[in-house]
């Protein structure tokens, strides 16, 4: 059985539950799925609402409050997007696995943490098949290439790089249920469930499953309590609809807010048991902050404004094509590069004349980089964060490599200009990672392979924050996968 209402309609008792769990994005609705198939009772605490079917990214970036970053103004963005469902309800849908190489990065970059995975790839490959048929994605690499994409890829083929279809969460236009080609879906909630999420799959709303999952919204977790030494007694919340502040009992509770929320829960949660906040003894909490590195190069030709496939705006998928090529090479610096891959403004006029390449890699983890809480509080009480970002020379190197590649391919395809457009990742990104590194060893990380914050027997991180390395490849698909990894072993 599911529920999704605001927490200030929901009248029945709030201590009946296994399991809460803080947050409704793809890893807090795995780790919530997994544990209702085995009959558990879970709830999910979110703040942000239900998006509505083709509703946007922005106003679901624009609930929260903003992080003071490097410019020392409050203009960073510490959540992907604040709802029901998480960034994933407005993703790019791009669905890979991730190699045996993004777990054991400590061979190609440099750090002074941990930066391999205390697992194996082979761990994660039967929780990426169940992921996959969960969202229905047998159908990925059938999507064809969009008439950019196409210009793309012989431009690749040219040069002697290798395409790829994209692999997408997706269903094609010739399936029944399929892409309507209604936009540039990119940071748009799909109105026709054709692109898979949390919702249009039925990751929680499933009452088919054995067990209970309960998500209420309008609730923000200021803290975690304690009343013993290593185990939490319940999760302090506020309701900004109504003003009202409630505590919740938890048996067992599992942070999925984001690799900057949840280590920023971690860090409000101090108490006389834990002073500097839970599993931070080693001032690790907060540390290891990744964001990834990444660009887009668009080339201009004022003769592509008279031919009619690049004259016209870009709907459906906005990246159908990618290369590999670029992901181990012997001349990228490092040796360790990243992917580079066709993906179209969300705007569909913005495409109109122009090809767009987006590059990405996994950035160095560097304990520098990091969220601390500042004195300050914001309006609902909880104190402003601060996110410290910066690149290594070593990151810097493989970007300025991918963009001369993605350049190389922009010209090989016909373009007269380029110009460059490289996001602000420094005040946050869709991608975060890192923040509560997974191990063994208690001093230099703050959770055990599986996710349990070392020296509690009931707290959890099963996020992001745990992914010592970020990767080289879009990050939703490990999320859910490692998740689940870790939400089958919580007994």
């Amino acid at each position: 059985m599911t529920t999704i209402q605001h927490i200030a309609a929901y009248k029945k008792p709030l201590d009946a539950f296994d399991v809460v769990v803080v947050g409704s994005g793809p890893s807090g609705a795995t780790v919530a799925r997994t544990l209702a198939e085995q009959g558990k009772a879970v709830l999910i605490l979110e703040f942000g609402g239900l998006p509505s079917p083709g509703a946007a990214l922005t106003p679901h970036q624009a609930t929260f409050t903003k992080a003071v970053t490097y410019t020392e103004q409050m203009d960073g963005n510490p959540w992907t997007a604040c709802c029901v469902g998480g960034g994933m309800q407005f993703y790019s849908a791009i669905t890979f696995r991730y190699r045996a190489a993004d777990l054991r990065a400590s061979q190609f970059l440099e750090s002074d943490m941990a930066i391999d995975w205390p697992i194996e790839i082979q761990e994660l490959n039967e929780h990426y098949a169940y992921i996959e048929a969960l969202l229905g994605i047998e159908h990925m690499g059938d999507y064809p290439l969009s008439a950019r994409a196409t210009r793309i890829a012989a431009a690749m083929s040219s040069l002697g790089y290798h395409p790829h279809p994209m692999p997408l969460a997706i269903l094609p236009p010739q399936h029944p249920h399929g892409c309507g080609y209604c936009a540039a879906c990119d940071s748009r909630c799909c109105p026709m469930g054709a692109k898979a999420s949390v919702i249009t799959r039925s990751v929680i709303n499933d009452d088919g499953l054995p067990g209970s999952i309960t998500v209420l919204y309008g609730c923000l977790v200021k803290r975690i309590l304690q009343e013993s030494e290593g185990q939490a007694s319940g999760v302090e919340c506020y309701i900004p609809f109504s003003s009202q502040r409630l505590r919740i009992p938890v048996a067992k509770v599992v942070c999925c807010s984001n690799a900057i929320q949840s280590s920023a829960l971690l860090l409000r949660s101090r108490s006389s048991f834990a002073p500097r906040g839970i599993g931070n003894e080693h001032d690790l909490v907060g540390r290891g902050l990744s964001l990834k590195v990444s660009g887009y190069s668009i080339g201009s030709n004022r003769r592509w404004l008279k031919e009619a496939d690049l004259a016209a705006p870009h709907r459906g998928a906005p990246a159908t094509v990618y290369t590999d090529d670029f992901y181990q090479a012997p001349d990228m610096p490092t040796r360790f590069g990243g992917l580079i891959y066709e993906v179209a403004s969300p705007v569909p006029e913005e495409n109109i004349g122009h090809l767009r390449i987006h590059y990405l890699a996994g950035d160095e983890p560097w304990s520098h980089n990091r969220i601390t809480l500042e004195d300050k509080e914001d309006e609902f009480g909880m104190p402003i964060l601060r996110v410290q970002y910066r690149n290594t020379a070593n990151d810097e190197a493989r970007l300025a490599y991918l963009t001369a590649r993605a350049d190389e391919i922009l010209r090989e395809a016909g373009a007269v200009t380029i110009r460059h457009d490289r996001p602000m990742h420094r005040k946050g990104a869709s991608h975060l990672h890192g923040t509560a590194r997974a191990g063994v060893d208690p001093t230099q990380s703050v959770v055990d392979p599986l996710g349990k914050v070392h020296g509690y027997d009931n707290v959890y991180v099963m996020d992001a924050s745990v992914m010592n390395f970020a990767g080289n490849w879009n990050p939703t698909h490990t999320i859910m996968a490692n998740a689940r990894r870790m939400a089958l072993a919580l007994r």
